[in-house]
């Protein structure tokens, strides 16, 4: 039966993966895919997080919580990936990655190379893909000094502070000093200046 080897090709997949009716194309046809996604929702093995987006829920013992969903962060990278295009979150959606910001932005903007999209989630969040295209912002190699500049870009010049920029230092000392250099060429010389 279809919905069994799709349940057990998630059950491989683990807790939070976030997935898609295509990555099932192997088991049946796109109609059969999505009536059996559609009977393990209702039957709460896994979550609709938005039309054509699903995710296996975490469970967190200690607090007695049983489904929880990934990040927006962690739909938006699975999406992107699904997609072959490259994102950089921006604006409150960089700071909050950063820690720069406690708030979690009900919207969550990104920069993207592919096509715009606007998915609005089960609990309200949004996820926004931009087009972009400036081309240089997605040669990045190190996703953490692609996230820092961003965070950077979205405070600015003239209002960042030097207790922000040493928190955002702070996040850039596992990348090696080979990797930062090639990667701080593809900034704003105000920030290379800063970092």
């Amino acid at each position: 039966m279809t919905e069994n080897r799709i349940a057990t090709k998630i059950d491989h997949l683990g807790e939070g993966a976030v997935f898609f009716p295509s990555d099932f194309d192997d088991l049946g046809s796109a109609d059969t895919v999505r009536q059996a996604l559609s009977r393990l929702v209702r039957k709460g093995r896994i979550i609709r997080l938005c039309n054509g987006v699903y995710c296996t829920p975490r469970k967190n013992k200690l607090l007695g919580l049983s489904n929880i969903t990934p990040s927006t962060d962690e739909i938006a990278r699975r999406i992107a990936e699904r997609d072959h295009v490259k994102i950089i979150p921006t604006g409150d959606t960089a700071l909050n990655l950063t820690g720069l910001s406690t708030q979690i932005p009900m919207n969550a903007v990104y920069l993207t190379n592919g096509s715009r999209k606007d998915l609005t989630l089960f609990d309200g969040r949004r996820i926004i893909f931009k087009e972009s295209n400036e081309s240089r912002r997605f040669r990045f190699t190190s996703q953490m000094v692609m996230l820092v500049v961003s965070a950077m870009r979205a405070i600015g010049q003239t209002i960042i502070t030097s207790d922000q920029v040493e928190i955002l230092k702070g996040l850039l000392a596992g990348v090696t000093k080979e990797e930062f250099d090639k990667n701080i060429r593809l900034a704003p010389a105000w920030v290379k200046s800063k970092l």
